[in-house]
């Protein structure tokens, strides 16, 4: 409950901006890929799994501090395990979701951010051994929160890192570290 309070504050102090700037035009449109380090932990397992995802967004810079952009991802680089004979592999479907990103303009060429939106992900586990096989999926959507920093390399490219909590629920987390590229247009 206090991560959705704290969204909700933080969106309301980003609406929160001068009649002057609310009148001024989109300042640029953006799309970008990233590659995603997704981490799942989940209650009662030691070990975490590391999957893989290429995720692309699109935005718009609506002022000098604020943008908003969509994201979707796929799985690209699957978690596989075996022992005694059974084998399991855990898969990233997809991510998707809708965000705000507040940032601070100076005068370096690093753009630092924060991000808040809501993403909607799927995760498929699979097992096999022996006496068969069998395969469940789930999805679920959360507030999703995280940090980050664009570097331009000129008035047009970027590179990008970020670090993300996509999903955390009750007995489960999947969040992830990101590098890509953003093109300006």
């Amino acid at each position: 409950m206090n991560r959705v309070l704290s969204g909700i504050s933080a969106l309301a102090i980003m609406a929160a901006v001068s009649p002057a700037q609310a009148k001024q035009p989109i300042e640029q449109g953006y799309v970008g890929i990233n590659y995603v380090f997704v981490t799942y932990e989940e209650d009662g397992f030691s070990n975490e799994f590391d999957l893989g995802a290429l995720a692309g967004k699109a935005g718009a810079q609506l002022t000098p501090y604020f943008a908003a952009e969509l994201r979707a991802g796929f799985g690209v680089a699957d978690e596989s395990f075996s022992s005694g004979g059974v084998s399991a592999e855990l898969e990233l479907d997809y991510l998707f979701g809708g965000y705000a990103v507040a940032g601070i303009p100076n005068d370096s060429p690093i753009y630092p951010y924060a991000v808040i939106g809501f993403t909607k992900g799927e995760l498929t586990a699979s097992v096999s051994g022996p006496g068969g096989s069998a395969s469940v999926s789930e999805s679920e959507s959360d507030l999703s929160y995280g940090f980050g920093a664009n570097l331009a390399l000129n008035d047009q490219f970027l590179v990008n890192a970020e670090y993300m909590s996509y999903l955390d629920k009750d007995s489960y987390e999947i969040s992830g570290v990101s590098v890509g590229v953003i093109i300006k247009f």
